[in-house]
């Protein structure tokens, strides 16, 4: 494994200041950013091993702190604390974040990279259907789908995935979304995984992880970014 340093951060956004996780790769030069929303539990260690790996695979990832420090134990805090997030507020943030990095010696801006997980899917997949900033986005199993008006102006390349057990977003209304982004043309891939249930992703959660489809997908995600982002 390659060397790597991480820190936390803090990025100036509106009257108040973000934190956000940085792992990138300890080596010379700049390097491509992907930038991570977390899932409804907040910015916990999980999705900080999640910036990790794409630090060992020459990245610089960020993981965005939606929620202001705090992080959720339960199903009812989560929801609580993830209701307070709205779209303007996380496309702010990503936006000022993005501004940040620009200033950093270790990363390269040309072509960035988007990434959520769940709550985060919801708004980093809104966020690429708004912004021309993203060359690359690949969402996990997103809770809340964008109407059809934002799915016609994205231009950001998209690799969505779900598990076929996914009880936030049925199997038809996954397949609608990638139906739909197709009919207007876009880069949209969908990849349902068979027994896999919502967050199958996490391997914090042993209720609803699912190796093969965890493995698959990173797999996948890797490929995706590497061909978006490092091989334009």
């Amino acid at each position: 494994m390659a060397p790597r340093i991480s820190e936390m951060v803090t990025i100036p956004s509106g009257h108040e200041k973000v934190a956000g996780y940085v792992s990138r790769p300890d080596a010379p030069g700049r390097h491509y950013p992907i930038f991570i929303l977390h899932e409804w539990w907040g910015l916990v260690d999980h999705i900080k091993d999640v910036a990790n790996r794409y630090a060992d695979q020459g990245y610089v990832a960020v993981a965005l702190d939606l929620f202001k420090g705090q992080t959720a134990d339960s199903r009812e805090g989560a929801k609580q604390l993830s209701s307070q997030v709205t779209p303007e507020y996380s496309s702010r943030v990503l936006a000022d974040a993005m501004s940040w990095l620009r200033s950093q010696l270790y990363a390269r801006l040309d072509r960035i990279g988007l990434t959520g997980f769940c709550f985060g899917g919801t708004h980093a997949l809104r966020f690429a259907c708004q912004s021309k900033a993203v060359q690359a986005g690949v969402i996990f199993y997103a809770s809340r789908l964008p109407e059809d008006e934002l799915l016609e102006k994205t231009v950001t390349p998209l690799l969505i995935l779900y598990g076929d057990q996914d009880g936030s977003v049925p199997v038809d209304q996954s397949r609608k979304l990638e139906a739909t982004l197709k009919s207007y043309g876009k880069d949209a891939e969908l990849v349902l995984y068979p027994g896999a249930r919502h967050a199958f992703f996490n391997d914090s959660e042993p209720e609803t992880y699912n190796a093969d489809a965890a493995n698959d997908s990173w797999k996948r995600t890797i490929a995706f970014f590497d061909q978006k982002i490092k091989q334009q």
